[in-house]
């Protein structure tokens, strides 16, 4: 049924992903919630993606716009947003989908009933493939409507929204100023730090979208790890600073928590969930020449020595075995299991 002014606008951005574009769509298009516009923007693809698309077309809620130019993430994100004609905005990467049917209503029901609620997100599966979920992001042990300044401080450390599938409520992303053209790999993290500044937050506690592990997922160089951990860290000075000032002196000690964390979260992951010290290593020293002391101030590059010393096994089961008489051990192995954030692709 097409809607003039529907109540959401949900944008799929794709760029040479015509072999998981069907089930992106699928999954979205049968929604029980109808009342939306499918942007799509093809981004200069150089495979079939256009023949894919074609039959979807016949829906008069999708509308294609066919890049002659490639755009990259960002130029495409912000097009169509500015296309977007909805109370609410979303956006649905086209090697992700929507695992369940009722989502959009889930989360459309939290902003109707809730007008000061900013953005509503849910839980998200990594899969493999559209039946192997390896893993499940639970942010938290159940539904919730906060206040963004409660859910601020839990951000800043834990950044849990996936991009695919968060929805906005456009007012709220128009008085935040939108996404900033100039991130490349956190855009979406600076959306949700700004936006908890401004009204409360809904999440609902159900698996709603899936995130894809695949090959062609965003290409961890090492200028690109820089990158991000530089946006990262400019991204908290920023939203820090839109804190009033008595509540940025009493929350100094997140600030310099989530600087610490930042700078070491990808040596952690490459040494304890890849299982390779060496990049561990070298993404360590990359953080060291980005902010010297605060990465030198923590604990990660004993750590590192340790497992150099021991391997990465022995040190794990030092920490085992530590852990089962001092709890604070406990709390830093979960600490150095923690995701990173989802990557804009």
């Amino acid at each position: 049924m097409a809607v003039s002014t529907p109540l959401l606008s949900v944008t799929v951005l794709n760029y040479n992903y015509a072999h998981f574009l069907p089930t992106c769509l699928d999954s979205i298009l049968g929604q029980s919630f109808r009342d939306f516009e499918l942007i799509l923007i093809n981004d200069k693809s150089t495979d079939n993606s256009l023949a894919v698309i074609q039959p979807y077309l016949a829906d008069p809620r999708v509308r294609l716009i066919d890049h002659q130019k490639n755009k990259g993430f960002v130029g495409s994100l912000l097009e169509g947003v500015d296309l977007s004609r909805g109370t609410y905005i979303s956006v649905i990467s086209a090697d992700d989908w929507v695992v369940d049917p009722s989502a959009f209503a889930k989360q459309i029901a939290a902003l109707e009933e809730n007008p000061d609620v900013v953005f509503a997100f849910g839980n998200y599966g990594f899969y493999a493939d559209e039946k192997r979920c390896t893993s499940v992001r639970n942010p938290s042990a159940e539904s919730y409507i906060r206040s963004g300044r409660e859910v601020f401080q839990q951000m800043v450390i834990d950044r849990a929204p996936q991009h695919s599938g968060t929805m906005i409520r456009r007012t709220a992303y128009d008085k935040l100023g939108g996404y900033d053209r100039n991130m490349r790999y956190a855009v979406d993290g600076q959306m949700w730090l700004g936006l908890c500044h401004l009204g409360k937050v809904a999440y609902i506690h159900d698996v709603l979208y899936a995130y894809r592990m695949h090959t062609t997922n965003m290409t961890k160089n090492s200028q690109a790890i820089e990158r991000s951990i530089r946006e990262v860290l400019q991204i908290l000075d920023w939203s820090f600073g839109m804190l009033p000032p008595a509540d940025r002196r009493s929350l100094n000690w997140l600030y310099n928590k989530a600087v610490r964390w930042t700078l070491v979260e990808y040596a952690t992951k490459a040494t304890f969930e890849e299982n390779n010290l060496q990049l561990g290593w070298s993404y360590f020293w990359m953080a060291f020449r980005i902010r010297p002391w605060p990465t030198l101030a923590q604990n990660m590059l004993i750590t590192l020595l340790l497992c150099t010393l021991l391997g990465v096994r022995g040190y794990k089961s030092l920490e085992q075995l530590k852990a089962r008489v001092n709890p604070q051990t406990r709390s830093r192995l979960r600490n150095e299991t923690h995701h990173l954030p989802v990557e804009t692709r």
